[in-house]
């Protein structure tokens, strides 16, 4: 983004996409939790991608767009594989332990993202991302140690842990597949084939039962968790086509503070509906140092693919 391009109307709307983006992957977590009150976690992923392939199907076929052509590209279907295994390692790592803990925790994925790019397609670290990489290292360690000793269940914080790391192992690996079929295929029309193979992958362990007992307050919630999907995903991409990577980077980086804010707030105002889940001093230092390394490393890397 160019000077003269700064604080134009197209500028201005992609930041506010972004922003959006930002938003709602920050108050994901914590619906996410809420939702979990009542239904499994397969359930739950389940849900998302049906609501989000029969939301985006609809789109593509008022645009005339629905159309793949030829086979089912198989790295698709991996990438909707991975991108299964993303949903329910997340959605699992915040049953077990809260939506603040999983929100900073997940941002090891640009992290590896990174590294994919150094160890398998031949790309370098500056000095700047290796410092960036060692402060989110200390702060993803701080946050771990700080929280685990603020833990009553030590053993179910780990595990909730290690489900994250999964999580974002598996978007990593998603994102690959994504950039492998990139150049064939438009963005919606991957997502549309992804969220169809996640949603057929999930299906079989989808608790039908619990959709009998629905009320007002459940049906909200699981609407609110669909179009969270659709919407973030759709925001991002309108991001993509006005600012630079790296701008929509740092601002998409700042999802945990908004998470821990959020549960901050859902505590003052609406005491009682969520367990606390705050983290400890050490932690929230963890927190800003993994956020603050994770915003080094990734603006580095996007300023140096621009140039």
């Amino acid at each position: 983004m160019t000077p003269s391009n700064f604080g134009t109307a197209t500028w201005r709307c992609g930041v506010l996409m972004a922003c959006t983006t930002s938003l709602l992957w920050g108050i994901l977590p914590i619906l996410l939790k809420l939702g979990l009150k009542e239904f499994s976690v397969e359930t739950v992923a389940w849900f998302r991608f049906a609501f989000a392939f029969i939301a985006l199907g609809l789109w593509l076929l008022m645009r005339g767009k629905t159309k793949i052509g030829g086979r089912l590209p198989w790295v698709a279907v991996l990438g909707g594989v991975f991108l299964a295994g993303n949903y329910f390692f997340m959605t699992q790592g915040i049953h077990l332990s809260g939506p603040s803990n999983a929100a900073v925790l997940i941002q090891l994925a640009p992290l590896l993202l990174t590294l994919v790019g150094v160890f398998a397609f031949g790309e370098t670290l500056t000095k700047r991302q290796l410092f960036g990489v060692a402060i989110a290292g200390t702060g993803f360690f701080l946050f771990y140690k700080g929280n685990l000793q603020n833990s009553i269940e030590t053993n179910t914080y780990s595990w909730a842990v290690f489900n994250v790391v999964l999580a974002a192992v598996a978007w990593v690996a998603f994102m690959i597949c994504q950039k492998v079929l990139s150049p064939r295929y438009s963005p919606q029309s991957l997502n549309f084939i992804v969220y169809g193979v996640a949603g057929l992958i999930l299906f079989p362990f989808v608790e039908w039962t619990q959709f009998s007992q629905l009320n007002t307050e459940s049906t909200v919630l699981l609407i609110s968790l669909g179009l969270n999907t659709v919407f973030a995903y759709g925001a991002l991409a309108e991001a993509v086509q006005r600012i630079s990577l790296t701008l929509i980077s740092v601002i998409t980086a700042l999802n945990p503070l908004i998470t821990l804010l959020g549960m901050k707030w859902l505590s003052v105002y609406f005491p009682g509906q969520l367990a606390p889940g705050e983290p400890s001093a050490i932690g929230y230092w963890g927190a800003l140092l993994a956020v603050t390394g994770v915003v080094v490393v990734v603006v580095q890397k996007k300023q140096r693919k621009a140039g």
